[in-house]
């Protein structure tokens, strides 16, 4: 079930209100001392995280389900996306994830099955209850605290220390899987939306003695949008914080093209690396132009885990 994008954060006595969190939306399945991980796509991404292995421990009941979101923690608790990059990139490039990573934990909000029997049907208020009985919390497991009736507050509390916002849900609603439902509205703190990454900017040296400690080879990514004749068409040029990011950028390189993959090539007086438009990333922006361009975009994460041909217009 996915939910519709909000417009402003509000109060209401028939919602109630959590926190948006960046992660990985998964589904987990648990039957004896079997866990899978499934994630959007339907694909198993079992393997891909070892530390959920054991989760059985923490959900007792046999034939559970559960809907939640993948979280990787900094050192303040807050989610970052870019903490789970290396489980989302296909070999060679991802890391070795054979050890337990103690900043990943599951965000389960939502239950589709208790004891192998269906409870979509049920309110969220009666399915809230039974996810609380279903799940004992723990560092790689907890059901996040939600509040009734003051989105406003929790709104403003997101925003103060620089999360994504709140998803609303009404509480008498059931869940439909496979739906993207007014019952749900996501409400970020900023704009964000998904791009597909079509090549970047050169923005210093690779190595050798005279690189500046903190340059990085990558100074911004070129995005584009698909327009309804599923021609790429540019509409940014993202800048962020690529020094201390080794996996962004060993991705990008080895996404590397000799041919522009914009329907148009855009004018961008810098030294550019085309890129093959295979990769989403997430950016975050102040708005957009009247002449269809992003203004003050800042490149937050790329997303393997996002198809590309999604990243579209509006309406395209």
């Amino acid at each position: 079930m996915l939910a519709m994008k909000g417009d402003e954060p509000f109060d209401s006595e028939a919602h109630l209100f959590e926190l948006l969190w960046e992660g990985l939306r998964v589904i987990v399945y648990v039957e004896g001392r079997a866990v899978r991980v499934q994630d959007g796509r339907g694909r198993d991404v079992t393997a891909r995280f070892p530390e959920f292995a054991r989760l059985y421990q923490q959900i007792p009941r046999a034939g559970t389900v559960l809907d939640g979101v993948v979280v990787a923690l900094d050192d303040e608790g807050r989610p970052r996306f870019r903490g789970l990059m290396p489980r989302l990139v296909d070999e060679p490039l991802a890391l070795d994830i054979a050890a337990a990573d103690p900043r990943l934990s599951f965000k389960a909000f939502d239950i589709l099955y208790l004891d192998r029997q269906p409870v979509m049907s049920y309110t969220l208020r009666r399915r809230k209850e039974m996810l609380v009985t279903a799940v004992r919390p723990s560092d790689r497991i907890s059901v996040p605290e939600s509040v009734e009736t003051d989105g406003l507050d929790l709104f403003d509390a997101a925003r103060q220390h620089g999360l994504g916002g709140v998803v609303a849900k009404e509480l008498d609603a059931q869940y439909s899987p496979g739906r993207t439902s007014l019952s749900w509205q996501a409400i970020r703190s900023f704009k964000r939306q998904k791009f597909v990454v079509a090549g970047f900017t050169f923005g210093g040296p690779w190595r050798g003695k005279m690189a500046a400690k903190h340059r990085s080879p990558v100074e911004s990514v070129l995005l584009g949008l698909y327009d309804e004749d599923d021609v790429l068409r540019f509409v940014g040029e993202a800048s962020g914080d690529f020094a201390a990011d080794d996996t962004t950028i060993e991705i990008l390189n080895s996404t590397t093209a000799n041919d522009c993959p914009f329907g148009e090539p855009p004018a961008v007086d810098k030294l550019v690396f085309w890129c093959r438009p295979e990769l989403a990333a997430s950016v975050r922006y102040s708005e957009w132009t009247r002449s269809g361009a992003l203004r003050f975009p800042l490149f937050d994460t790329l997303r393997p885990d996002v198809p590309p041909e999604t990243c579209r217009f509006r309406g395209s």
